[in-house]
């Protein structure tokens, strides 16, 4: 399981408390965007030097890309910001619809960090068919990971978005995050292939956000490789879109 869990950090967090939960967890993502509200940015790079053997993301997310009030500051801006970052984290995540997105995927190369792009709809889930349009438009970006998280308002949205995940995570690499919805239905896609799943640390960055604490409490998880989560030949059940 340990694989399949991104740790979100915000700033703020206890070092001793962060480093016991990053042992447990294969990926962390900075959120700088989030970090910078409360934060001046002399105190970024410390924040980002955290040692620890796993994987790392830095995200800076507009305020037009966030369901709340965002980083308020230019495109400009965030495009330095994520060329500051790239020496400290393996992974950028920018928005698929960016203006600067090309930009910062080129930075990004160039220092040897992958990338991973992002599409957000925080009103519902869009059509199979629309899915297949950001999908594609995502992979001409050419990116390492593609990052799908959308509200889901009824069963339907949600099997439209399972469907998705058991049809393209066998041919490349996507994370698909399910927003406001219950602690189970949030997991749901680490068995029909997403590669992992976000869980907050100590504040929840996105509707339905499950806990570190959370995540403690469960006594089992066990993600079967018959299943696929990413790893070998999946057999998902059959499904069908709505």
């Amino acid at each position: 399981m340990k694989d399949k869990l991104t740790l979100v950090l915000v700033g703020g967090e206890d070092r001793k408390e962060l480093l016991a939960a990053l042992k447990r967890c294969g990926w962390c993502e900075f959120r700088i965007d989030e970090f910078l509200k409360k934060n001046p940015e002399d105190k970024l790079k410390k924040w980002l030097t955290l040692k620890t053997s796993t994987k790392k993301i830095g995200t800076v997310r507009w305020h037009k890309e966030h369901q709340n009030q965002g980083l308020a500051i230019s495109e400009k801006r965030r495009l330095e910001i994520y060329r500051d970052i790239l020496e400290y984290v393996d992974y950028v995540d920018v928005e698929i619809k960016s203006k600067i997105a090309k930009e910062v995927i080129k930075s990004a190369r160039k220092k040897g960090k992958k990338v991973i792009v992002s599409y957000h709809n925080f009103s519902r889930t869009p059509s199979l068919k629309f899915l297949k349009k950001v999908y594609n438009k995502g992979r001409r970006l050419k990116p390492d990971i593609i990052k799908i998280a959308t509200d889901v308002n009824s069963p339907d949205e949600l099997l439209t978005l399972l469907f998705f995940t058991h049809t393209y995570s066998k041919s490349f690499p996507v994370v698909i995050t399910p927003m406001g919805v219950s602690f189970i239905e949030r997991l749901i896609p680490l068995y029909f292939g997403s590669l992992f799943t976000y869980i907050s640390f100590n504040t929840k960055t996105a509707p339905g956000q499950v806990s570190y604490k959370e995540i403690q409490n469960l006594k089992y998880i066990e993600i079967d490789k018959k299943w696929g989560g990413g790893q070998g030949k999946p057999h998902h059940p059959t499904l069908s879109p709505q």
